[in-house]
C-alpha cells in the first residue's frame, strides 16, 4: 500500500510485436471459424498455407498457429497455391489462409451430410410454404405469429440457398 505507483518503462513497449501477434491471433480466429463452419474436430489437423505480406509476423507466430488452428504444418507463401480453387478459404485484413479440403473431411460423408441436412431443410421450407398458403391461418393467427412463421420460411430459404452452395463446392 504504501509503495509508489508503477511508473511508465519505454523500454517494456513493443507496439510493432503487439501488432504482429493481432495478426497472428485473427488469422487464428479465422481459420477455426471456418473450421467451425464445416465441422471440422480438432483433431483434423490440415497444412495451412498463408498467402500474406506480413510474412514476418506469420513466420514469428508458426508455433502459435500451428497449435491453436489445428495444423499439421504451417507454410507461409508469396503467391497463392496453384490448386486454390480446391482449397477451403479464410481471410482476415493481412493474410489469406488455405486449407486442403481433403484434409479436413472425407469428401463422402460430407457430402452425404450435407446432402441429408439439405433434403431436411427443404421438407420443413415445405411445411412453412404450405402453412403460409393456408388462408385460414394468416387470416386467424396473431400478426406476430404469421410474420414470425415468414422469418422462419426466409431463414430456411437462406439456409438452403447456403447448403446448395457448399455441395457445388466439394
Amino acid at each position: 500500500m504504501i509503495q509508489d505507483y508503477p511508473a511508465y518503462n519505454e523500454a517494456l513497449s513493443f507496439p510493432l510485436e503487439a501488432q504482429r501477434f493481432e495478426t497472428v491471433m485473427e488469422a487464428i480466429k479465422a481459420v477455426r471459424a471456418r473450421r467451425s463452419e464445416m465441422n471440422v474436430p480438432p483433431s483434423r489437423k490440415a497444412h495451412l498455407m498463408i498467402v500474406t505480406e506480413e510474412r514476418e509476423a506469420f513466420e514469428a507466430g508458426r508455433s502459435y498457429i500451428t497449435k491453436l488452428a489445428y495444423a499439421s504444418e504451417v507454410s507461409v507463401l508469396d503467391a497463392v497455391p496453384a490448386d486454390a480453387d480446391k482449397m477451403v478459404t479464410a481471410v482476415t485484413d493481412n493474410a489469406r489462409m488455405f486449407m486442403p479440403m481433403a484434409d479436413l473431411v472425407d469428401l463422402e460423408k460430407e457430402r452425404a451430410r450435407l446432402q441429408k441436412e439439405l433434403a431436411n431443410a427443404e421438407k420443413q421450407l415445405q411445411g412453412q410454404i404450405a402453412k403460409l398458403s393456408n388462408q385460414n391461418f394468416v387470416t386467424r393467427a396473431p400478426e406476430a405469429v404469421v410474420n414470425t412463421e415468414r422469418e422462419k420460411q426466409a431463414k430456411l430459404e437462406a439456409l438452403i440457398e447456403n447448403l446448395k452452395a457448399n455441395l457445388a463446392h466439394l
